[in-house]
């Protein structure tokens, strides 16, 4: 083989090890955002979670007054 193919295979193998490591770099970058994504879904269902349970309590909270105005004759049964 003569020294300009081998120089042609070199930047060539050069080019490969270039794009490999970019693939190596936005396989990381993919896999942090992926991780990301399942951290920010756990969020989003905590907070779905915590908000009913606040609304639910706030709806009690709701009807025992309504039940005690009731009560007190100071709105309509």
């Amino acid at each position: 083989m003569d020294n300009e193919s081998k120089e042609m295979f070199q930047k060539l193998f050069d080019k490969i090890d270039k794009i490999d490591n970019r693939l190596d770099v936005i396989e990381l970058k993919q896999n942090k955002m992926s991780d990301q994504l399942t951290e920010l879904q756990l969020s989003q269902k905590l907070f779905e979670l915590n908000t009913n349970k606040k609304l639910a309590r706030l709806q009690d909270g709701l009807d025992t007054v309504e039940e005690i105005l009731k009560i007190n004759e100071l709105i309509p049964r």
